[in-house]
């Protein structure tokens, strides 16, 4: 029970001590806001005998006060936010406190402080020593170095590492340690962290080391991205074809459908906000992400079919909400209707040339079906229809990047089961020059759907996801090089979807 609870008041006090580091350094939480009072009391622990003269005080530093023949103290005038509060007096153990300052409420807190132990001093406070303070680029297994010691050599010193990080609110706590070096693996790429060694001798409360900081190197460059499920929602993942792989969105929320856009290195996504689906963009390495969709959201029959698409430049996107596309700015200005359906079908997905100004739409009845793919120009103008008039479900479309040619899936049972249930979808590859279409013969066998078809950078590969009938079916992604002779197929990545390829 006694190293549980001095587990519970290290892990209280690191956590407390790096909150407030971390608030202190925000420019947010020091200009306009309101104030509140810290007030308590300090006792004797055990006794309940009130302390006189104790000095309290605050850190981020705000007024150092004593207390009274009652104990008590009052600390006024305090700007709001996340404070360590600390009691100090002579013969006595320093208590803290945190407290969280609201505008123009008294927090109270309470010290009870302890005699201190004459016959056993406590250990001398940690050196950090690796990784070197605002050291940068640093790999993501990471080794700690500190450096305590003890006067007391029947003590047995234990150590506990606290690691807080500038992206979320994700502690990392490693107790029990022995030694005063410790690996920490499976760290974030281009993450800032904050780090700090407690030391327990088992007779004294934890010395505190001070806190370093140091950041890990950027992301790869990671030419492909797929969507994974993780546990009940889908998640988006950036890899290589040599197993080296970054997850870029949390598990904890659903996103999916990732396009990246080249020369803006941004990519844009939809995710699951409340019950609704909006557009949201990131940078590469998965930070940085800015919701773009507010009161406008994506909609169409089936959220897993709907696919939208960057301007060439970059500046805007388009995307579908029942039988409209809307246009919208990248940082969510602008919101304008792009294109109407004439006939009330709904539009599931769209995508644009590079060059040329080639946009692909596909549009469809409520339940998916009665699929019609056309073309248009920059203006919303229609060129040409693609295809009509067939039984079964049709899309995936994906245009190259002077717009000649159309790459997309079709069922070729011609089913059309409820929810969209598709049977044989193969690859099919529509030729704009010369209105012809001829199939990407990816050899799948019966049994399995081809689906979510995209061109490689070269043009010369298709990346294309395969999954089988059932709604339950696991899903992999494979390469195929519809131009050579060999019909190169290749295995990229299983429990996979959703793939996109952009150099």
């Amino acid at each position: 029970m006694y190293s549980v609870m001095r587990l519970n008041r290290i892990y209280k006090y690191s956590l407390g001590l790096l909150l407030v580091l971390l608030s202190a350094c925000s420019e947010d939480r020091i200009e306009g806001l309101q104030t509140g009072t810290i007030a308590g009391v300090t006792v004797v622990s055990g006794s309940n005998e009130v302390l006189a003269n104790v000095k309290v005080f605050t850190s981020p530093a705000t007024s150092t006060v004593f207390t009274g023949a009652d104990g008590r103290f009052t600390i006024q005038n305090v700007p709001e936010g996340t404070y360590s509060v600390q009691a100090d007096k002579d013969d006595y153990q320093s208590g803290f406190e945190p407290a969280n300052v609201i505008p123009e409420v008294t927090i109270e807190v309470v010290f009870e402080m302890m005699n201190e132990v004459v016959d056993n001093t406590p250990p001398t406070r940690p050196e950090l020593i690796a990784p070197i303070n605002n050291s940068t680029d640093l790999p993501l297994s990471v080794d700690f170095e500190w450096e305590a010691t003890d006067v007391d050599v029947n003590d047995i010193l234990k150590y506990t590492i606290t690691i807080n990080n500038d992206v979320d609110d994700m502690v990392l706590v490693f107790s029990d340690i022995e030694e005063s070096i410790y690996t920490v693996d499976n760290l974030n790429y281009g993450t800032k962290y904050f780090w700090q060694v407690a030391v327990d001798d088992g007779q004294n409360e934890p010395v505190l080391s001070e806190v370093f900081n140091f950041k890990t190197t950027s992301s790869p460059s990671l030419d492909f991205l797929y969507v994974r499920k993780v546990g009940d929602n889908n998640v988006i993942f950036a890899a290589d074809d040599a197993d080296t792989s970054l997850q870029l969105t949390s598990s904890s929320n659903n996103s999916w459908r990732p396009r990246r856009h080249s020369v803006t290195n941004k990519i844009a996504f939809l995710k699951s906000v409340g019950g609704s689906i909006h557009l949201f963009t990131m940078d590469e390495d998965g930070s940085g992400q800015q919701q773009v969709t507010n009161s406008q959201a994506v909609n169409g029959f089936n959220f897993n079919e709907i696919d939208f698409t960057w301007s060439p430049d970059g500046t805007y996107l388009l995307y579908p909400s029942f039988d409209k596309i809307y246009k919208i700015n990248k940082d969510g200005s602008g919101l304008r209707v792009f294109y109407q359906t004439a006939n009330g079908n709904f539009i599931t997905e769209v995508t644009w040339s590079k060059f040329n100004n080639v946009i692909a739409v596909k549009t469809n009845d409520s339940q998916g079906y009665n699929v019609e793919i056309l073309t248009m120009d920059q203006m919303g103008t229609s060129l040409e229809t693609v295809f009509s008039g067939e039984m079964g479900g049709a899309g995936g479309l994906d245009l190259n990047v002077d717009g000649t040619k159309l790459l997309y899936y079709y069922d070729t049972s011609g089913s059309e089961l409820p929810n969209y249930s598709l049977q044989d979808a193969r690859l099919f590859i529509y030729d704009i020059p010369s209105q012809t279409t001829f199939s990407a013969d990816t050899s799948v066998i019966a049994g399995f759907n081809n689906i979510d078809p995209r061109f490689s950078p070269n043009e010369n590969v298709i990346i294309y996801t395969e999954r089988g009938r059932s709604a339950n079916a696991q899903s992999s992604i494979y390469s195929h090089d519809y131009i050579a002779s060999d019909q190169n197929f290749n295995l990229l990545f299983e429990n996979a979807s959703m793939p996109d390829w952009e150099d």
